[in-house]
């Protein structure tokens, strides 16, 4: 009698861990993707200098946790469009790239900034607390664990949408921006001239 309950809890174990192992994928990617964001968001120089101001950007935000990362998120590039600074470059850098997504309505922003704190809640929640809790031979706490991580997955691939777009939108204004003929017309002029 006990073996059917054997395979019924390994079977459920086994979908709790897969379903724990994609949300986790999915918090790795948001992380990632933060860095990354966040590594390109400010760049002031000369085309000599980018690539190493991109490594030494990344770099710091190398062993950043999760928290840190959307804490600097927020206070450098999800910012209301009213606080936003115009950017003054040195005057040895022939460049600035500064990434900002502004939105006008104060409230709006809050909740925005809200949810993607409240996943580094989540995050922390599960793996400090709700894993730790886990009774490895009951079937309940992994039929409890299924519901949490099912309930948590969408909101995590609404973030990583999100935050996809964002990179998407910057990715191609810089596209329109060097096949402009304005910009082409710009930059062999400016070859030229040298």
């Amino acid at each position: 009698m006990s073996e059917p309950m054997n395979i019924d809890i390994e079977t459920v174990r086994a979908e709790a861990l897969r379903k724990l192992g994609r949300n986790i994928v999915n918090f790795s990617k948001i992380e990632a993707i933060l860095k990354y964001l966040l590594s390109v968001s400010q760049f002031e120089g000369t085309k000599e200098t980018i690539s190493e101001q991109f490594h030494r950007n990344k770099g710091k935000r190398r062993k950043k946790t999760l928290g840190k990362l959307v804490q600097e998120f927020h206070k450098n590039v999800l910012v209301d469009d009213s606080q936003v600074e115009t950017a003054v470059t040195s005057s040895n850098s022939e460049f600035s790239v500064f990434l900002k997504v502004t939105y006008s309505d104060p409230t709006f922003l809050k909740s925005q900034k809200r949810a993607l704190s409240d996943i580094v809640v989540e995050r922390n929640k599960l793996l400090h607390q709700d894993l730790a809790l886990l009774d490895p031979t009951c079937i309940e706490d992994y039929r409890r664990l299924i519901n949490l991580l099912d309930e948590q997955n969408p909101r995590l691939l609404a973030h990583l949408e999100e935050i996809g777009r964002m990179i998407g939108i910057m990715n191609d204004g810089l596209k329109a921006l060097s096949e402009s003929p304005e910009f082409i017309k710009y930059v062999k002029s400016d070859q030229i001239d040298a």
